[in-house]
């Protein structure tokens, strides 16, 4: 009884003896496994880091939209002042008194100190006294309300859109502030999305080459 159990303890404790074709397939299914839980891993990351790109991309593209809607906004404040100064020439032009032609001066030298870099406030409160000043152009010669009341126009608009470029938020700091965080999380991630690749690939060729062998051969005994 005793050798019996001997017996079938030797025979528990003996290596098992795989052949060729079970070595190969445990072998194909070792480094499949390993490729799924990579490719997993792999997968996540690669959104993480899309979505990080496209977030850069993004901010880069809004940064240039509102940089260009800036300077269009300026130019467009420049050139509507500038439109109200060449009209108020004109103007002057059509009336040759001295006491218009002063007061006009007046109004132009202001003109001048407002198409400077004021802050919005500041610009709003020089527009106010130029277009008072205007009015009072009206006093000095009939039949030049219209036109008056055009250059006033002029002015209104290039104050609006000083206003307007001042609502936008440009600020570099912010910007800067927002890419540095994007780019610190694709550096964090991609050392580990490199490696990850590179395991993929390694086992995929591995497990191609092993796919590609033939599967009857002699026995080959492993310990399992």
């Amino acid at each position: 009884m005793n050798n019996d159990m001997a017996d079938q303890g030797a025979e528990n404790n003996a290596p098992h003896t795989y052949d060729r074709k079970e070595l190969i397939e445990a072998v194909v299914m070792k480094h499949k496994k390993y490729i799924d839980e990579y490719t997993t891993e792999f997968n996540e990351l690669g959104s993480k880091m899309k979505e990080l790109q496209e977030n850069i991309d993004s901010s880069n593209k809004n940064r240039t939209e509102v940089m260009e809607k800036i300077e269009i906004l300026a130019e467009k404040r420049q050139l509507f002042y500038h439109q109200a100064e060449k009209l108020l020439d004109e103007l002057a032009e059509s009336i040759s008194t001295e006491d218009f032609s002063r007061e006009k001066s007046h109004v132009m030298d202001k003109l001048a100190k407002v198409k400077g870099s004021l802050s919005p406030e500041e610009e709003q409160k020089h527009v106010e006294s130029i277009l008072q000043d205007i009015s009072a152009l009206g006093s000095k010669a009939t039949g030049i309300n219209d036109r008056l009341s055009t250059i006033r126009d002029r002015i209104k608009d290039a104050l609006g859109y000083k206003i307007e470029m001042s609502s936008i938020d440009s600020s570099e700091e912010k910007f800067n502030s927002n890419m540095s965080s994007y780019e610190e999380g694709i550096k964090e991630i991609e050392p580990r999305y490199k490696w990850l690749e590179n395991r993929i690939n390694s086992h995929k060729e591995a497990q191609g080459y092993w796919e590609k062998q033939p599967l009857t051969s002699d026995k080959q005994e492993v310990e399992a």
